[in-house]
């Protein structure tokens, strides 16, 4: 079914649907058409939802399975009918999918002996692809082109061009295997284990260095990307942030130079260099990258969300809370983020709560939805962090502790409190967790020191010294965890506290 959706969504994209010819492709009024239709308009989404509506007589699902395997398969015969340079999409990608079926249709054409037609194909494609640095069909249409002049043609001259050009190539290929390998098998092992960043420091140096020396030999976009992104670990695993940032500013010129646009590598490192203004708390820097480049980035695409994902961290960080509350109302109010999968959406739930919390304790001004957000409602929307115990799980046990303090529930928090201690213990032993360990203990003080103020900072100093001992910038854990900097939530917190104590008769 997966498939099939994604094959109807490839063509509601294009204007292939409203063309004349769409009628003698799909048939209106025919069960194909149908359940074309019901995918299109999202009435459906799963198989159970096709039967449902279109064939609740067909219990053994044999009329369905006929009707969707044969959509499936008229849909990809026609995938070659769509027109990609009206696409509004990348210059890049459009010229790969336009390569793709000039490469396919010459290989149909020499299966039919057409060699003449064939060839002349064939060299568009090796212009078009050395253009764009598609190094794997410049192989491919070098390799055939060669063979044609030298063992059909017999055009030496030709036959010895393209051969020196299939060396050269061939060479650049191999580099871009072995990088993109390299920067795979590092992300593979990190994903798999998320190991010590001591361990995926040495080895991205190893990787590296193993690779560097062509970097600055062959200006290869994939060579580049893949390096130039082995090279960003080696700094990002040590926490030089300003390093790290060096390295991005250094890929966004090489691939700004480039006779097209490269929208991938330059999503890719302007969003590592926001990740590092976020973590050097350089929110004028960050910004002003946000404001200059953003237009690289698709209105309502994904990487747009995580792209205002970032900015929100940014202004969280560097204390500009009426930006971050600005920024979540407008990324939430976009029309494509009810299309988001649940965990993106649940961490901008996250973020309402804290925009909320400041709005509450008074550091954000009003957005004029003050009193929509409910403690409540927000735990029980946010399931997909229900299991995450050492990660985005986290700020969502801090907010519960703030709410009730700024509510001045203390009595209420008690139960909660004790709870997130047993929790504390069990979860949060980790180096990558070290700084949200000692401020969750700082917050425990709370009942043990009356939720008088004066006390509880007495009794959480000793957990304030050891937060203080592992910055933001060089701690472990995911930039995401940690929405406020805990030295600043903690002055927060305190502040919602009274000047006098609460027996224990009372917190009860």
């Amino acid at each position: 079914m997966k498939a099939l959706e994604e094959l109807v969504n490839l063509f509601e994209k294009s204007r292939l649907v409203r063309n004349e010819l769409w009628p003698t492709i799909l048939a209106p009024q025919s069960m194909m058409a149908d359940l074309y239709h019901s995918i299109a308009d999202g009435s459906v989404h799963t198989e159970e939802d096709v039967r449902q509506k279109l064939f609740p007589d067909d219990p053994d699902a044999l009329r369905f399975n006929r009707v969707k395997n044969r959509l499936k398969e008229r849909l990809t015969d026609v995938v070659f009918l769509l027109d990609f340079n009206r696409w509004d999409g990348p210059e890049r990608q459009k010229s790969y999918y336009e390569c793709l079926k000039k490469w396919s249709a010459a290989m149909i054409l020499t299966a039919k002996n057409s060699k003449a037609a064939a060839v002349e194909l064939q060299e568009k494609v090796l212009k078009q692809a050395i253009h764009f640095e598609f190094t794997d069909l410049i192989l491919q249409a070098l390799s055939s082109l060669k063979l044609h002049y030298g063992s059909i043609e017999g055009d030496v001259k030709k036959f010895e061009h393209y051969r020196g050009l299939y060396n050269h190539y061939r060479q650049v290929w191999l580099l871009e295997n072995e990088a993109e390998d390299l920067y795979t098998l590092l992300v593979s092992r990190y994903v798999a284990s998320r190991g010590l960043k001591e361990d995926m420091t040495a080895m991205a140096r190893d990787y590296y260095d193993q690779i560097k020396d062509a970097l600055t030999v062959y200006p290869s976009f994939r060579l580049h990307l893949c390096g130039r992104l082995l090279e960003l670990m080696v700094h990002s695993s040590e926490n030089d942030y300003r390093k790290t940032a060096e390295v991005c500013e250094n890929a966004i010129t090489f691939f700004e130079q480039k006779p097209y646009e490269s929208h991938l590598p330059l999503q890719v490192f302007y969003y590592q260099l926001i990740v590092c203004y976020v973590q050097l708390r350089s929110f004028e820097q960050g910004a002003a990258i946000m404001q200059k480049y953003e237009q690289i980035f698709e209105p309502g695409s994904f990487n747009w969300f995580k792209l205002q994902e970032l900015f929100f961290m940014l202004a969280m960080h560097t204390g500009n809370y009426n930006e971050a509350c600005v920024t979540y109302q407008k990324t939430t109010a976009h029309a494509r983020f009810s299309g988001l999968p649940d965990s993106i959406q649940e961490i901008w739930r996250i973020f309402e709560a804290y925009s909320h919390y400041l709005l509450l304790v008074g550091k954000a001004t009003g957005s004029g939805q003050e009193g929509s957000f409910r403690v409540s409602r927000f735990l029980n929307e946010i399931p997909q962090y229900s299991k995450d115990k050492q990660g985005m799980n986290i700020p969502i046990l801090i907010a519960q502790i703030l709410f009730m303090f700024a509510d001045g529930k203390y009595g209420k928090s008690i139960d909660r409190m004790e709870a997130i201690e047993k929790y504390c213990s069990r979860y949060l032993k980790r180096n990558d967790t070290f700084r949200s360990n000692c401020f969750i203990k700082m917050l425990l003080q709370a009942p043990e020191a009356g939720f008088h103020r004066e006390a509880v900072k007495r009794h959480a100093a000793k957990w304030l010294d050891m937060l203080r001992t592992m910055p933001i910038e060089i701690s472990n854990q995911g930039y995401g965890v940690e929405i406020i900097p805990y030295e600043e939530l903690w002055e927060m917190a305190l502040a919602s506290l009274q000047m006098k104590s609460v027996k224990r008769a009372q917190q009860k």
